[in-house]
């Protein structure tokens, strides 16, 4: 058990660092947007996390919610930390 835990500690780590890379690319993208809201692009990360989730085996439904989040937040994070350049 304790060595599951330890797994999961580290997978958590790194999803961490994956979205705090995936956060400073958003940023590093908010002076090339005329808006921080990119619909037509949101629905395409989904489409293509629920893919993914399918591949390997996660319910899609689970995943897109998961981004919606994140999704959320990087809009979040693009006006907190861009909003001189949006």
């Amino acid at each position: 058990m304790k060595d599951l835990r330890k797994s999961i500690d580290e997978v958590d780590r790194a999803v961490v660092r994956l979205l705090a890379k995936r956060f400073a690319l958003a940023l590093r993208l908010a002076p090339l947007k005329r808006r921080v809201r990119a619909p037509k692009r949101e629905r395409s990360v989904l489409a293509h996390v629920a893919r993914c989730a399918c591949e390997h085996g996660i319910d899609a439904a689970v995943i897109r919610s998961v981004y919606r989040k994140v999704i959320t937040e990087s809009r979040a994070y693009q006006r907190r930390y861009g909003a001189n350049t949006l």
